[in-house]
């Protein structure tokens, strides 16, 4: 894998869905600390109950994570093709003339 990777530039922004992507999965990570924390207290607590509402929250946010980041993964593909073949490939061809 000889492709040469293009530097970003400090002036470039990010785009939107990367930054949803990013913060998808912040939230995602945070939620589900702070749910595995609550379980964590509950236990230590002795609380008697379940605790299906918190575990079924983390499993929904991963579900969004999985759908967010799949959209995200296959425009990312879409974006680094061209007429068929990946842009990397074809930036690597263009270096071997």
């Amino acid at each position: 894998m000889g492709g040469k990777r293009l530097e970003r530039t400090a002036g470039q922004r990010w785009t939107a869905s990367k930054l949803i992507a990013l913060g998808l999965l912040a939230v995602d990570a945070s939620a589900t600390y702070i749910v595995l924390y609550l379980c964590w207290l509950s236990i230590r607590c002795q609380f008697t109950g379940s605790l299906p509402y918190l575990t079924a929250l983390i499993g929904a946010l991963q579900a969004a994570a999985a759908v967010v980041l799949g959209a995200y993964f296959s425009k990312s593909k879409a974006e680094n093709t061209r007429g068929g073949i990946v842009y990397d490939a074809a930036l690597n061809q263009e270096g071997d003339l």
